[in-house]
């Protein structure tokens, strides 16, 4: 019989990984056994955005929560050094790490960035992925405010991103990817831009973005969400102000077979804004226990 107020402990191996690159910080957290969840985190952030769904997902399955190359707390190597960080590269990255990781299937939940990034790892390696969710996942071509277009400006863009984006145009960007701004914490904006700041970070997401602003790149997503075979779930904040609404509808008729649900109220960030819908979509789709 448990005492009041027991809480199991939940192992914890999280730790950096050494890879080609150089280390990446993997939080690693959960039961061992069962197939793991993967989830990859957007553009400007870092897996610090998942942190609301570790309590309860982590009792019963296995999370895999890497900081992305370029971002959190995982090195940061030169754009040139790593193909622009294209979303194939930051893809053979994962599936390195599930090699050092001696994992030969897992689930993926993508959220913006990362929901591209999901889509490449899929289709490099179908066998690799059991089931996916895209949560307001960036896999178009896709309109950008005034001042990414400003970033992207050849000559004077990477000088402008590096040298003049600061915490409070970070603040602006994350409270428009929430329907409530006030939902964006001062302690969690300091945490993300701590981390955005640190040597090559901006350089690093400035890469990211000039790959998401690229349309020939992202036109070639589309043949390989076609061929995507694993069972796949489209999840999307109605009132995303990031990403079109009409792009879900598009992501969910480009893959066979997939599903698509709408979260109520709820803006890009779906895993800060309302992680216990997000939380029980997951179970949904990929069954409650490992």
């Amino acid at each position: 019989m448990k005492a009041p107020g027991y809480q199991p402990v939940v192992p914890d191996r999280s730790r950096l990984v050494s890879l080609d690159f150089g280390r990446l910080y993997l939080r690693d957290i959960g039961p061992a056994a069962g197939p793991p969840l993967l989830l990859i985190h957007g553009l400007m952030v870092y897996g610090y955005a998942f942190r609301a769904l570790v309590p309860e997902l982590a009792s019963t399955r296995r999370l895999l929560i890497p900081d992305l190359p370029g971002a959190g707390d995982s090195d940061r190597p030169p754009p040139v050094h790593c193909a622009g960080y294209s979303p194939t590269w930051l893809a053979r990255t994962l599936l390195a790490l599930l090699d050092d990781l001696g994992l030969e299937q897992v689930d993926v939940l993508g959220h913006s960035w990362g929901g591209a990034i999901a889509v490449c790892l899929a289709d490099a390696a179908p066998e690799r992925v059991r089931r996916l969710l895209l949560v307001d996942a960036t896999c178009f071509a896709m309109p950008l405010p005034l001042e990414g277009r400003l970033a992207l400006v050849p000559g004077l863009g990477p000088y402008v991103f590096k040298n003049l984006y600061r915490r409070a145009a970070l603040a602006h960007y994350l409270a428009r990817a929430l329907a409530d701004p006030r939902r964006l914490g001062d302690d969690d904006l300091d945490l993300y831009w701590d981390r955005l700041a640190r040597t090559g970070g901006r350089e690093a997401a400035y890469a990211m973005l000039t790959q998401l602003a690229n349309d020939e790149r992202m036109a070639a997503m589309l043949p390989r969400l076609k061929a995507l075979a694993c069972d796949t779930l489209v999840i999307w904040g109605e009132r995303d102000a990031i990403v079109p609404r009409e792009h879900a509808e598009r992501l969910r008729g480009a893959i066979s077979g997939a599903g698509l649900v709408w979260v109520d109220g709820c803006g890009h960030a779906v895993a800060e804004e309302r992680p216990a819908a997000l939380t029980a979509l997951v179970r949904e789709h990929l069954g409650a226990t490992a």
